[in-house]
């Protein structure tokens, strides 16, 4: 089976639909995973307020991120794609996007909060 290049952008999509309709929230998700079973290990949430994060955690949407999360982690490293274990899921509302990164870029956006 072929590496679906749609497939992540497609599951994000349903979950913000989900979740998002009507959110005014930005911020990004940095997460991180052992490259040696592609699972998530850490994710660090990065928003305008205390309060948007609990109101994801509280909704619902920050426990559907993090199993989407590692579904998706391990998917790219069956399918043997760079930076399978770590990158940033960005927020803009009611719109989600993925970047898969180098392990050193989300380490330095942890570390360098914006």
């Amino acid at each position: 089976m072929n590496y679906d290049f749609s497939f992540d952008q497609a599951r994000l999509n349903q979950l913000a639909d989900q979740y998002l309709e009507h959110s005014s929230v930005t911020g990004r998700i940095l997460f991180l995973g052992s490259s040696t079973e592609n699972r998530l290990d850490l994710a660090t949430w990065q928003l305008n307020t205390e309060e948007d994060y609990e109101a994801f955690t509280c909704s619902g949407f920050k426990l559907q991120v993090m199993e989407l999360l590692d579904t998706l982690m391990t998917y790219r490293a069956q399918h043997k794609q760079p930076n399978a274990s770590q990158g940033v899921i960005h927020i803009n509302g009611s719109r989600l996007s993925i970047e898969w990164l180098p392990k050193y870029e989300v380490e330095a956006m942890r570390n360098n909060v914006s």
